[in-house]
């Protein structure tokens, strides 16, 4: 089985909502590092999953 918190803080950080390091690489990502070019995480719309999932199971 895949990582899949890996894959979502990488994502994350290439999308620019986060930094994403490991304990070898956190020195120089502090070092490195740019709050002000991070991005705010916009919030979900669970309506729309729910909508389609109302549609999915026959329910609309």
């Amino acid at each position: 089985m895949d990582n899949h918190q890996l894959e979502l803080a990488k994502q994350l950080q290439a999308d620019s909502h986060l930094l994403y390091c490991t304990c070898s690489t956190l020195p120089q990502t502090l070092r490195n590092m740019d709050l002000t070019a991070l991005l705010p995480f916009q919030p979900g719309q669970p309506q729309k999953f729910a909508r389609f999932m109302d549609k999915a199971v026959g329910l609309v």
